[in-house]
C-alpha cells in the first residue's frame, strides 16, 4: 500500500490521470495496476504523512499504527459521549467490554486499516445518534464512505436509522442532518471515483466485476455467509462472541416483545446479513491470510453502538438476569476470557496462527487467478470447517510471560466491566416487590 501511494504521486507528477499503469490483468498478487486496490482511507493519511516529510517506510508505518490506536481509543470516547447523552450511560461498560474482548487487542497495534475504519464508522453512528451539528454529520459520512467502496448503502442505512432514533428521542427535525449526510456521501463517492479514474480508467472499481476475484455460485456464497458468522476459524461468533450475542439478543427481544419497535432491529439484521453475503462473495471472505474475520471487524462496534442506543432499555432485564446472582457473572466472565485468549495470544506471538494455514500449503490452495475455483473453494471449505480451528493456534501466545500478564490484566478489566455494567443497570431497574406483599389471587368458587 505504501508503494501504491508512491505510484499515485508518480502518476500525478507525470500528469497521468487516466488508467495510470492499468493492465487489465491480475498479476501474481491479484493486482492490475501499480497503485493497488486499497480504499482512499488508507492512502489519504499516508499521503498526508509524505507531505509532512515522512518519506521513509518506517515513519509512514508508524503513522498508520498510531491511527489504528486512535481509531479504537476514539471509539471508546465517542461511545461514552453518545451513551451518556442518550441516557444509556451504564451501557458504556458493555461497549468497553466489547473492545476488551475483541480482536482489536491485536489489530489496534498494526498498520491494517480495520481499526481506523472502525473509529470512522463509530464516529458516523455517534454523530447521527446524538445528533451532532449537521456539518459534523457530513464530515462523518465522508470518512465512513472512504472505509470501503462497498460501504455506501450500509453507511446510508445505519446513519438514517440513528437519525430517526435521534428525532424520536429529541423531537427535533433531522432534515438538515440528512442533507449534509447525503452531501458528505456525494463528496466521498466523487473523490473515490476520481481516484478510480486515475488507477483503473473507470469511475467504478473493475475488481467489483472481476470474475476471478469473486466466489462462484449461490450455494457456495451462502456457505461462506454462514462461515463469516459462525465458522470456528473465522466466524464472528468465535472471535468476538460478546458482540455477536449482544446484537442477536437485541434482535430477539425486538421480535418477541410487542412493546418494542422492531424496525431498527430489522435494519441491523439486514445490514449484518448483507455485509456477510458481500464478504462471502469475495474470493477470501475473511480477508485471509489474516487473523480472524478481518473484513467484518470495522462494522461490529458501530453496529453494537447503534444496538445499545436503540435497545438499551429492553436489554436491561436480559443482561441483569444473566449477571445476577454473582456466580452467573463469574461464569460469563470465565467464558468470555476463554474466547479472548486467542486475541491475547495473537498479540504477543502473531506468527503462531500461520500454522493454521500451513495445514493447506499445497498447490491446490492457490488463489483462483493462479489455480482453479474448484481447488481454491475446496481448500477454503476445509479451512473453514474441517481443520483444527485457528483460535487454538493463536491462543498459544497467551502462555508466554507477557501473555500471562496481559491475561491477568484483561481478566481484571473484564470482571470490572461486568460488575460496573450490572451496578449501572440495577440502579434504573424496577424494584422487586417484597415477598410479604405478593398476594396470590383468590381461587374462583
Amino acid at each position: 500500500m505504501l508503494d501504491g501511494s508512491n505510484a499515485l504521486l508518480t502518476c500525478l507528477g507525470n500528469h497521468e490521470f487516466h488508467a495510470c499503469g492499468y493492465t487489465g490483468k491480475l498479476n501474481y498478487w491479484g493486482l492490475n495496476n501499480p497503485i493497488g486496490d486499497w480504499p482512499l482511507l488508507q492512502h489519504v493519511p499516508d499521503l498526508a504523512a509524505i507531505g509532512l516529510g515522512a518519506d521513509g517506510h518506517p515513519a509512514r508505518t508508524r503513522v498508520l499504527e498510531v491511527l489504528s490506536v486512535v481509531g479504537i481509543v476514539g471509539s471508546l470516547a465517542l461511545a461514552r459521549i453518545t451513551l451518556v447523552r442518550v441516557g444509556r450511560a451504564a451501557w458504556f461498560w458493555a461497549f468497553a467490554l466489547l473492545v476488551l474482548t475483541s480482536p482489536f487487542l491485536w489489530y489496534a497495534r498494526t498498520t491494517s486499516g480495520e481499526s481506523f475504519a472502525t473509529g470512522l464508522l463509530v464516529c458516523l453512528i455517534a454523530a447521527t445518534a446524538l445528533p451532532a451539528h449537521p456539518a459534523l454529520v457530513g464530515l462523518a459520512a465522508i470518512g465512513a464512505c472512504w472505509t470501503k467502496e462497498t460501504s455506501y448503502p450500509f453507511v446510508a442505512a445505519l446513519g438514517l436509522t440513528a437519525l430517526v432514533l435521534a428525532r424520536r428521542r429529541t423531537g427535533r427535525p433531522i432534515r438538515a442532518h440528512v442533507i449534509f449526510g447525503a452531501a458528505g456521501m456525494a463528496v466521498a463517492i466523487t473523490a473515490t471515483s476520481l481516484f478510480n479514474e486515475v488507477r483503473f480508467g473507470h469511475v467504478l472499481n473493475p475488481n467489483l466485476f472481476e470474475a476471478e476475484l469473486h466466489t462462484p455460485g449461490i450455494g457456495r456464497r451462502l456457505e461462506y455467509t454462514a462461515a463469516v458468522l459462525v465458522s470456528p476459524s473465522g466466524g464472528v461468533l468465535f472471535f468476538w462472541p460478546a458482540a455477536f450475542l449482544l446484537v442477536l439478543a437485541a434482535c430477539i427481544v425486538a421480535w418477541r416483545r410487542k412493546d418494542v419497535d422492531g424496525r431498527p432491529a430489522l435494519v441491523i439484521a439486514a445490514v449484518v446479513l448483507a455485509l456477510s453475503f458481500g464478504f462471502a462473495s469475495w474470493w477470501t471472505p475473511f480477508g485471509w491470510s489474516a487473523y480472524g474475520p478481518r473484513l467484518a471487524l470495522p462494522w461490529v462496534l458501530p453496529i453494537a453502538l447503534l444496538t445499545l442506543v436503540a435497545y438499551g432499555e429492553p436489554l436491561r432485564e436480559v443482561v441483569l438476569r444473566t449477571l445476577v446472582p454473582s456466580w452467573r457473572l463469574a461464569v460469563v466472565a470465565a467464558l468470555l476470557l476463554v474466547f479472548t485468549l486467542p486475541n491475547i495470544g495473537q498479540t504477543w506471538r502473531p506468527n503462531q496462527f500461520g500454522r493454521f494455514f500451513a495445514q493447506e500449503q499445497t498447490a491446490d490452495c492457490q488463489p483462483p487467478w493462479r489455480g482453479t475455483f474448484a481447488q481454491w473453494n475446496a481448500c477454503q471449505h476445509r479451512l473453514m470447517w474441517l481443520h483444527r480451528p485457528m483460535p487454538i493456534y493463536a491462543a498459544r501466545g497467551a502462555g508466554s510471560p507477557t501473555g500471562l500478564i496481559t491475561t491477568v490484566l484483561v481478566a481484571a478489566g473484564l470482571v470490572g466491566c461486568l460488575v460496573l455494567l450490572r451496578a449501572g443497570l440495577s440502579e434504573g431497574a424496577p424494584a422487586a416487590r417484597p415477598a410479604a406483599a405478593r398476594v396470590a389471587p383468590a381461587r374462583p368458587r
